[in-house]
């Protein structure tokens, strides 16, 4: 029984997968707002600006287990300098089309990935890998304080698995 119990706990793999982050780009546009539709304008109000963090990362994912994994969601978040935490909009493959006719930066970046969208219950078969791009969306984020973050994490969870695995993001 010792034995068995032992052959069990020795060929039976540590980890669900191996997940590595192939690439990271960044794309930080500055918008500005001149106009909202429909709202009236008013005489010496200056234009309304944005600053945001997108980041393209490229996924992959190594099934250690011996049996399928399903992905369940990914997330992202982002540590400033300041100590504060900014989790990110994870970008819907849906909704990529959209993004990248506003910012054809990002169409470039991840047409550069060339590996398609992780999406929601993707599945990597046993005992083989699946690389994949994941658009995360830091809000209200400027470029120079994403230079100078303390850290930034991708978190990777599976179906049917309690533990996420999270990747540092360079």
């Amino acid at each position: 029984m010792i034995v068995v119990g032992a052959a069990v706990y020795l060929l039976n793999p540590r980890k669900t997968a191996e997940i590595t982050l192939e690439k990271a780009e960044v794309f930080a546009p500055h918008t500005v707002f001149n106009e909202t539709p429909s709202s009236s304008k008013i005489i010496g109000t200056t234009p309304e600006t944005e600053d945001d963090v997108y980041v393209v990362a490229t996924v992959r994912i190594e099934d250690e287990l011996r049996l399928p994994l399903f992905l369940a969601s990914t997330s992202a978040t982002m540590m400033t300098q300041a100590g504060s935490g900014v989790e990110a909009t994870v970008i819907s493959p849906v909704d990529l089309p959209r993004l990248e006719e506003t910012f054809p930066q990002i169409e470039q970046l991840v047409s550069s990935a060339k590996a398609p969208a992780l999406k929601f219950d993707d599945a990597i078969a046993q005992g083989t890998s699946r690389v994949g791009t994941v658009v995360l969306l830091f809000p209200q984020v400027s470029e120079r304080d994403w230079r100078t973050r303390k850290s930034a994490t991708l978190t990777v969870q599976f179906a049917h698995d309690a533990a996420p695995i999270a990747v540092v993001i360079p």
